[in-house]
């Protein structure tokens, strides 16, 4: 039983009059005795009913009738939903499928499985069926992540790509395929760094509050002294000495020294004294300048200290402080206050704190990643300029996880610059959209306020494909309560598979429950047998999560928000449209990065 709606009794109340009406009309017909015939004869007519003395008593009495039977009926009204006592989940069609898709410009898709996919810029804006561009792919090891969805979409050539490479594999199979299709390519690659363009993420950091991001990022995927890992004490404390250094090398230093080797160096010119508070380290004199102006030189008329000497200017001390620039306040320099916050500590700390920066910072000093992080290629601010065709790979090592916090970085640093391009170049959308297909999101670092972020970016003109093995790997990288920000904010989930009980059951319950018929048969033996079957409905899931562990690896399940659930087979390579460009590819042999960089460069000088 339900209460009435606000409709319902409305209607029932404007049907009142004409109650009152119809006693009215038949008062003639009931005064004279109430025959069929004469009823039916005052009703054939009603218009020409004349008014009689008991009118007014038969309008009330069928005004008061029908006030009685509209109030049983409103207040014994029953809520029936016939099939669906228990649920209402059911698969979807093939037909409710299309209508998420573009049919009539079918590189406009993101692709999920044989039958169903996603417009990626909705034209329509039809409510029933727009989403947004986030989709989170889930499927164990061998389901057929990169087969069955990366390289069908990658295919497609409707976006610039962003594409992260575990296995470093995915540009020896797609280069020739999007370079055919008018892409540059691009690539930041660990496991061979010859053949890897650089990477400058402090080029990107334009205010005050990017370098904060950057440094929340930094800290987020490196690991600092064992003996202090995961204390706040100790990693806020870092925070404000690389906030402090990144902002003098913004600030105060020339373009050229802008970079991973010149936060390193300032590093190294940090130091600290146990037993001597007043001892000024290189990096101490650099603030001590920007603070006062002050430069400590050598004099002109220094001399040697003599040991056989007795005067009293004997050795003086050959340096002398010189204004070099006017002062400068604490609370006027970024870099100057947050680094006189750091002082603050005493000295047997600060050597603590500086010794879990250089570990943090090690992976950072080997040769190769200081040349790689030495200036910028990647032109990351133009990635969704409307004549741009570009991909960029980024390949590392899936067994050896050194290098990951250098990815995490390119991420974050990548999605901050479009999101802010978009604001201040493009008023807020770019005009070609970036599709970042981040494969094996949750093992390649953290990006600081994802959650956040991926929220905003489909308004951005951004596409964001999040590829997991399950969804704890999500919970173990971000935290339980984000990873379920992330998971609702992607309007499109693909399930290819896997023996993750947990994530198992979280598909379960998000396809739903159906309502089923049950029999009960009760059979009872004995000197009076009895024999019953009970008839019933109750409610089941329409996929276990048993059932789900047993999806047939030939299928996939698609859930779409707003959607019921859909099976179907994971999308056929060859099927492609354009399946010959990959055919032709893999006669061609692996993508020569180098040598498409060659190709590439000789053009431009032809041109």
């Amino acid at each position: 039983m339900r209460p009435p709606t606000a409709g319902e009794a409305a209607a029932a109340a404007l049907a009142a009059p004409l109650a009152a009406w119809a006693g009215f009309v038949a008062a003639p017909a009931l005064d004279g005795g109430g025959s069929l015939a004469s009823l039916i004869a005052a009703f054939s007519d009603p218009f020409s009913t004349k008014p009689t003395a008991g009118g007014a008593r038969w309008a009330l009495l069928f005004l008061v009738l029908y006030a009685a039977c509209a109030a049983a009926w409103l207040l014994t009204r029953r809520n029936l939903r016939p099939g669906e006592e228990h649920g209402s989940a059911r698969w979807a069609t093939l037909k409710e499928m299309a209508a998420y898709a573009d049919a009539k410009d079918p590189d406009n898709n993101i692709l999920l499985t044989e039958h169903s996919a996603i417009r990626l810029i909705d034209h329509s804006h039809d409510q029933k069926t727009e989403t947004n561009n986030n989709v989170l792919v889930i499927g164990g090891p061998g389901t057929g992540k990169t087969r069955y969805f990366v390289k069908p979409n990658l295919m497609q050539a409707n976006a610039n790509f962003f594409i992260t490479d575990p296995k470093g594999t995915l540009i020896h199979d797609m280069g020739h395929v999007l370079e055919a299709q008018g892409y540059e390519i691009k690539t930041f690659d660990t496991i061979d760094f010859k053949r890897s363009l650089h990477f400058n993420p402090i080029a990107y950091i334009d205010s005050e509050a990017a370098i904060l991001r950057f440094v929340e990022c930094l800290v987020r995927n490196t690991t600092g002294d064992d003996q202090h890992a995961g204390d706040p004490f100790w990693e806020n404390a870092e925070k404000l000495l690389y906030t402090a250094l990144i902002s003098y090398l913004l600030l105060h230093c020339p373009e050229e020294d802008r970079n991973i080797p010149g936060l390193l160096t300032l590093l190294n010119m940090a130091d600290a004294r146990e037993d001597d508070e007043d001892y000024m380290s290189p990096l101490d004199m650099l603030f001590n300048e920007l603070e006062t102006g002050e430069r400590l030189v050598r004099k002109a008329d220094a001399s040697a200290f003599d040991p056989s000497s007795r005067a009293f200017d004997n050795g003086n001390s050959g340096f002398e402080w010189v204004r070099v620039a006017p002062a400068v306040r604490p609370e006027d320099d970024f870099s100057l206050s947050s680094y006189k916050q750091f002082k603050v500590a005493a000295g047997k700390t600060l050597k603590s704190i500086m010794v879990s920066c250089n570990v943090r910072m090690k992976p950072f000093d080997i040769a190769e990643m200081k040349e790689l992080l030495a200036y910028d290629e990647m032109d990351l601010a133009h990635m969704g300029d409307e004549r741009r065709r570009v991909a960029l790979f980024a390949s590392m090592s899936d067994t050896d996880s050194t290098f990951d916090f250098v990815f995490a970085l390119l991420m974050q640093q990548a999605l901050d610059t479009l999101c802010e391009t978009a604001l201040t170049r493009f008023s807020g959308r770019l005009p070609r959209c970036v599709h970042f297909v981040f494969d094996e999101f949750a093992n390649i670092g953290t990006i600081p306020d994802f959650e956040r972020m991926i929220a905003v970016t489909r308004s951005r003109n951004i596409a964001v494909s999040m590829i997991l093995q399950s969804l704890s790997q999500l919970d173990e990288a971000y935290g339980e309560n984000n990873a379920k920000t992330i998971v609702n904010a992607c309007d499109t989930l693909l399930f290819l598979g896997g023996k993750s009980s947990d994530t198992n059951q979280k598909i379960a319950d998000m396809i739903g429950k159906q309502t089923v018929s049950n029999v009960s048969v009760n059979d009872s033996r004995g000197a009076n047998p009895t024999y019953t079957h009970n008839y019933g409905l109750i409610e089941r899931e329409l996929m276990q999560a048993s059932e789900v562990a047993r999806l047939p690896r030939d299928e996939a399940l698609v859930l779409i928000n707003g959607a019921q659930a859909f099976k179907d087979k994971k999308y056929p390579l060859g099927s492609h449209p354009r399946h010959r460009l990959l055919e032709r590819a893999e006669k061609s042999g692996p993508f020569d990065f180098r040598a498409y960089r060659a190709r590439r460069e000789a053009e431009l000088m032809e041109a």
